[in-house]
């Protein structure tokens, strides 16, 4: 497995996607700010629908991070070989409205560093046997 880490800073904090591989399926944790964690999943593959589930992150509400995860499934699904699953979660303490209105353009930004990668670097397929 080959692990590979990618990050973006702005507005004082950092959002980092670490990128590991088997055979031609991809695994990116999405984490960043003050309280990195895993709230929100995203499924990409070249045979069905982006899906996104969010787990509870308190009582009445779910993470919210599935606005970025979606975000750079997008960017990322043109240079995927395989499926792709991203998991995420990152919180800013008292994130400021600049704070967030970079978030987008980071996510963004982070997909395209990890879309650059995957193209750079494709990998050859192992093929499965079965009895």
């Amino acid at each position: 497995m080959a692990e590979k880490t990618f990050a973006v800073t702005r507005e004082g904090y950092t959002m980092q996607a670490k990128l590991s591989r088997e055979n031609q399926d991809v695994l990116l944790e999405i984490t960043g700010g003050d309280v990195p964690h895993y709230g929100v999943v995203t499924i990409v593959s070249p045979h069905q629908a982006t899906q996104t589930i969010a787990l509870q992150s308190r009582p009445g509400h779910q993470h919210q991070e599935g606005v970025l995860t979606e975000r750079i499934a997008a960017v990322i699904a043109p240079a995927l070989q395989n499926n792709a699953f991203i998991v995420g979660g990152l919180h800013v303490n008292r994130i400021t409205k600049q704070q967030l209105a970079v978030a987008g353009a980071m996510a963004q930004a982070l997909g395209e560093q990890v879309r650059d990668y995957l193209l750079a670097h494709p990998r050859d397929e192992v093929i499965e046997e079965f009895s």
